[in-house]
């Protein structure tokens, strides 16, 4: 589980990780601005449209299926299929 002890009231915490989505067959690398145990927000030159499924990985939570639900501009928000289940301490979300 996503340790939300210093995160905001929806237990986001934010974060300077990097990790990848894989679109299809298409992997890209992404800069994770804020994760919590259903979602997170990704910073990404070309983000999938809304409502694109993807496979969203990082070396803390691992591979996650995801829906992306939001794009502005470079920026998109995704929801977790299923509750990202490993812990994330602060400092390895500010690495």
């Amino acid at each position: 589980m996503i340790d939300s002890s210093e995160g905001d009231a929806r237990g986001r915490v934010s974060t300077r990780m990097s990790g990848a989505i894989t679109v299809g067959r298409r992997r890209s690398t992404v800069a994770v601005r804020n994760i919590s145990t259903g979602g997170a927000m990704i910073e990404l030159p070309s983000p999938p449209e809304e409502g694109t499924r993807i496979r969203f990985e990082t070396e803390t939570t691992g591979k996650l299926d995801a829906r992306v639900v939001w794009v502005i501009g470079n920026r998109c928000g995704l929801v977790f299929e299923r509750s990202a289940a490993k812990p994330a301490r602060r400092e390895a979300a500010t690495a």
